[in-house]
């Protein structure tokens, strides 16, 4: 893997995360069109989420200052950490089966049609007026759910988590930020139980291997940083149905190209 190669996948990396394409799906789809490519497990693509990670961060930053020692920041806390906690259990049996999806097309084609079809559904879902303030266990549950599914490349997080809390009566800009704050410790954990997992093959990796990681992380945060304001825009305005007419063609694509090439 060139650095070049890592640049044009973080940049991947951070467009789809946010945006409810499923990134996993694109780099999936994407290093299978490079030749030769190899990581140890998923450790390249755990990195690139790292840094779509500190890219929510930094955008909720003022938001972040603003919750810290105060009840509502403490109450959110606990919610994160209960989602964290639901998507944990959700897909942690699930890991090795969607490590194996990322060499089957066919899976990622079906899964973006899936995930066309949960984020068209939004044309039908005009949410609540819950912020902050008003989210609730079993919302929060429910998006805890959705996330753990999402494991699989081909199923958008974000997708999924925002259909479920406008299902579940979240005010619209605010789905949009709790979606992505509750991603945050989802992908803390996912990148440690990566690194713990290979550890006896990260010496082996090489420096390359890590400049190239390095790379990636940034050019995905920064794109991610970008689409995260088109992803709340879309949501606050109601069009954020509008995505399933990527994604569907996109997987109807995949299982053509598959299915033609057998």
């Amino acid at each position: 893997m060139t650095l070049w190669q890592a640049l044009l996948l973080g940049l991947l990396q951070g467009v789809t995360e946010f945006l409810p394409v499923s990134s996993s799906g694109h780099l999936a789809l994407a290093q299978m069109l490079i030749p030769g490519f190899d990581q140890p497990g998923v450790v390249f693509d755990a990195m690139l989420h790292v840094g779509t990670a500190f890219a929510v961060v930094w955008f909720e930053r003022n938001q972040l200052r603003r919750w810290l020692g105060s009840a509502t920041g403490r109450r959110l806390l606990g919610l994160l950490v209960l989602g964290t906690l639901v998507t944990a259990v959700v897909a942690l049996p699930l890991r090795h089966l969607a490590e194996g999806a990322f060499t089957r097309p066919m899976m990622v084609g079906w899964f973006l049609i899936i995930t066309g079809l949960v984020v068209g559904s939004t044309r039908f879902l005009v949410g609540g007026t819950r912020g902050e303030g008003g989210t609730t266990w079993r919302q929060v549950l429910i998006m805890g759910l959705a996330q753990g599914l999402a494991i699989f490349p081909g199923l958008s997080r974000s997708g999924l988590t925002i259909t479920a809390g406008l299902a579940g009566g979240l005010e619209r800009g605010w789905v949009a930020r709790f979606s992505f704050l509750l991603g945050v410790p989802a992908i803390a954990g996912a990148t440690l139980a990566q690194l713990v997992e290979v550890r006896g093959d990260l010496g082996a990796a090489g420096a390359g291997f890590w400049l190239a990681s390095g790379v990636g992380a940034v050019a995905a945060g920064f794109s991610g940083y970008l689409a995260l304001r088109v992803v709340i825009r879309s949501v606050s305005s109601s069009v954020f149905h509008r995505f399933a007419w990527y994604c569907i063609p996109l997987g109807l694509l995949v299982l053509v190209l598959v299915g033609g090439g057998r």
